[in-house]
């Protein structure tokens, strides 16, 4: 690593110095500045694989650095050093550009991981697997926004929660995420978080077998519906986030190194309150919130969203994409989707597979005159939560009855996991 120059910024000659002998004996070349001014001397004339900051400087806020750094350096990452207890400050880093932080008091594992992982960010090839989901599809401000907001945190590494209703891509963002930052060579691991007896084990293995959380080490682990989790797994997750350590099955431990994404509906909030979700370990998994919107809010993207739930569908049949005619499209468009996304892609599966000459027309669709209307008032009568768990239902039983009850093959129709399946069985009462 010795032709690795890093930049380290903070007016603490005790801290300097050791930051410069512990980062030394990584191999690397460390240039240091103590203020604002002599680092952006220092970046304008040498080329720095990475750039930490202390966020409180004699000449100004880290901040500032942080800004300068994107915006002439954008292939530079930076990260901050924060006080215990000003966690706020970190959060706006991340918004502003920054790759992560580190809280004082330092640990120097923890300090390596992060350099480790900046390095491999800044040295990673720009170029991304054009198979690989990158971007919503859609033209919308609310889509125009997520976007820029999911190349902002593919360039960190901190821990992002997404809240919003069901069925609106929270997996698509994550995964988007993950396909963009620097961790994209490794596979997207994923967990659905409801509460079963399995999950201890298959989340972080024992005696016998290594978990999930050893496999994901390395990449990024979205944590599905969190809000799911039993207190015995948010008590050994938060134990984990605090010791950075990953137990084997052959009793060493690994150092932890994953990216947490995680999802929420709307009520975990309420839930923290009730004392059924660990406010410490929300707050680990959420140093950045993102939020998401129904569909019902960004209409205007249909059209498009129909396109790639079409051509989604021809690939995975093998034949050419339906196209969907103007009165049909018109009737899309007009339907408010309580279901979300999860309700298009059924809307356009079942009208892809009834349709002629692979053209959806509005018959195609299973609305008709007199439902389309009576769905739409059906709707205004009832509460959000009452219609999707209707909506729920529905689909399930559906599902079901083509598979003649076979669980598993229920859960492929449906596009979720059987422990999913099974769970929202027993919550929805379905027989």
């Amino acid at each position: 690593m010795s032709n690795i120059q890093i930049l380290v910024v903070d007016d603490e000659p005790d801290i300097l110095q050791l930051l410069k002998i512990s980062l030394a004996r990584m191999g690397l070349t460390v240039f240091t500045a103590a203020t604002i001014g002599a680092a952006k001397s220092e970046l304008d004339k040498t080329t720095f694989h990475f750039c930490l900051t202390d966020m409180k400087l004699p000449d100004g806020n880290g901040l500032e650095l942080v800004e300068y750094v994107n915006r002439k350096y954008p292939n530079t990452p930076i990260a901050v050093i924060t006080a215990y207890g000003t966690i706020n400050h970190a959060v706006e880093a991340l918004k502003k550009g920054a790759f992560d932080f580190i809280t004082k008091p330092i640990s120097i594992q923890v300090l390596r991981n992060l350099v480790a992982n900046a390095i491999k960010a800044s040295s990673s090839p720009q170029q991304i697997d054009i198979q690989a989901t990158t971007r919503l599809p859609g033209y919308s401000n609310y889509i125009h926004e997520m976007n820029a907001t999911i190349k902002k945190l593919a360039k960190s590494q901190s821990a992002v929660t997404i809240h919003g209703p069901v069925c609106t891509s929270k997996k698509t963002i994550a995964k988007c995420i993950h396909n963009l930052s620097h961790r994209r060579s490794n596979k997207f691991y994923h967990f659905d978080c409801i509460e079963d007896h399995q999950e201890i084990t298959e989340l972080f293995g024992d005696n016998s077998q290594n978990g999930l959380l050893a496999e994901a080490n390395g990449s990024t682990l979205f944590l599905e519906n969190i809000g799911g989790m039993s207190l015995v797994v948010q008590n050994k997750l938060l134990h984990i986030l605090n010791s950075k350590k990953i137990d084997l099955e052959n009793g060493e431990q690994l150092d932890l190194d994953i990216r947490f994404i995680s999802s929420c509906c709307d009520d975990l909030e309420q839930k923290i309150k009730l004392g059924g979700f660990k406010q410490p370990l929300y707050d680990r998994l959420c140093v950045i919130k993102i939020v998401t919107e129904p569909l019902i809010q960004h209409k205007e993207d249909i059209p498009g969203l129909c396109k790639v739930i079409l051509k989604e569908y021809s690939e995975q049949w093998q034949q050419l994409p339906c196209k969907i005619d103007s009165a049909a499209l018109n009737t899309l468009c007009l339907y408010d989707y309580p279901g979300n996304m999860l309700e298009l892609k059924n809307i356009l599966e079942r009208a892809a597979n009834l349709c002629d000459n692979n053209i959806i027309r509005e018959s195609d669709l299973g609305f008709d005159d007199e439902q389309q209307p009576a769905l739409l008032s059906q709707r205004h009568n009832k509460n959000l939560e009452e219609y999707i768990e209707e909506i729920e239902v529905q689909e399930i039983t559906n599902a079901l009855k083509l598979t003649n009850n076979n669980k598993t093959a229920a859960a492929k129709v449906l596009g979720i996991s059987f422990r999913a399946l099974r769970y929202r069985i027993k919550k929805l009462g379905i027989d």
